[in-house]
């Protein structure tokens, strides 16, 4: 579960976990790596980017605050070209990140940092089905 990590056979969907701190963004990895999904991980907006352009996950994981390239910059730039269809953000304050996103022509789903990630797991299943 690593940044490039190969797309196995198009059977699982791929999620980008993209987050600054290392731990919470492995965890995240791997945590959806063990209910069915092939992981990417990216630890800022520009090289999720990047790894979005080349791989095309099914479903973005993305914190809001990192360096170099913000999550909401970054979730306009990867839905405008078309790199992925579906951006979760990540942010300790939901309503002011939803706000901004939507200045940006932008409708993402935001979750609350602390994460659950039973809460978490529910929503990306509900954009994107393991095993199918």
């Amino acid at each position: 579960m690593t940044k490039g990590t190969v797309r196995s056979s198009g059977k699982k969907p791929t999620i980008l976990v993209v987050d600054d701190d290392f731990d919470l963004r492995t965890e995240l990895a791997e945590l959806f790596g063990r209910v069915g999904y092939d992981v990417l991980e990216a630890s800022n907006g520009i090289e999720a980017v990047e790894v979005a352009r080349e791989k095309r996950p099914d479903v973005v994981l993305m914190d809001v605050g990192m360096p170099q390239l913000g999550g909401v910059r970054a979730a306009e730039i990867m839905t405008l070209l078309r790199h992925t269809e579906q951006v979760v953000l990540m942010s300790g304050n939901p309503e002011m990140v939803a706000e901004a996103a939507s200045h940006r022509g932008l409708a993402p789903i935001v979750l609350n940092k602390p994460l659950s990630f039973d809460i978490c797991r529910r929503v990306i299943d509900s954009l994107v089905k393991p095993g199918q």
